[in-house]
């Protein structure tokens, strides 16, 4: 049987939420403005345009003329991904591949971070299918981005590996068996499949083939 697994970047692949929330914090407190939220849990797993939506909720003319600054200031503070890049990435996709099994990377962040994240860690090599956001009308928790990822695959079995619940939603909407990595903060992952807590149970668990999501076009 040919499969896939399907991974999300943020909050997987690279442990990032903790520093784009701070990010935006400051920048908020360098405007001398308050956010609609500093609660980190209500960021994780959005896209550009539903994070804005939540920095700013009630104001569109403030949160247009907000987004070019912020633009500017993201490129002044950086993340570097080698650092944020969870050390066990490169030996899972190197033992999936190996063993024939294809990888996909479908996240709702921006296509330009998705790639600098590949090239920074030189992961490039292991992807077969790469879909950002920005590439589907809806977003997570709206399925439209895996099934996208099934289609371009063209698998018979595929599993998803979220860890936000609009992306557990998006990946079980779709229909695919959906593993979700456990985070350092509390977030909903009740929908979830299974739960892991490193990244390398992945070799094991995909070793059963029962567990892949079986698709027959």
């Amino acid at each position: 049987m040919k499969k896939a697994v399907i991974f999300d970047m943020d909050g997987v692949l690279i442990d990032s939420e903790h520093f784009y929330f701070e990010r935006r914090m400051a920048f908020f407190r360098e405007k001398g403005l308050v956010p609609g939220s500093t609660d980190l849990e209500d960021y994780v797993g959005k896209t550009e345009k539903q994070l804005w939506e939540t920095l700013v909720p009630n104001d569109e003319e403030l949160r247009k003329s907000l987004y070019p600054d912020y633009v500017i200031y993201r490129e002044l503070h950086p993340i570097d991904f080698t650092v944020a890049l969870r050390k066990q990435v490169p030996e899972v996709l190197g033992n999936l591949t190996s063993r024939g099994i294809l990888v996909g990377l479908a996240s709702s962040s921006p296509r330009n971070e998705i790639d600098e994240m590949l090239t920074q860690c030189q992961l490039t090599q292991y992807f077969s299918f790469v879909i950002s956001g920005e590439e589907v009308q809806e977003s997570k928790p709206n399925p439209a981005i895996y099934l996208r990822s099934i289609e371009a695959l063209d698998c018979e079995g595929y599993i998803a590996v979220e860890d936000s619940t609009f992306g557990i939603a998006a990946a079980k909407a779709a229909g695919l068996y959906t593993v979700a990595l456990k985070q350092a903060f509390e977030i909903d992952q009740e929908a979830a499949d299974v739960r892991i807590s490193e990244l390398s149970e992945l070799c094991h668990l995909t070793e059963n083939e029962r567990i892949f999501t079986h698709r027959n076009g």
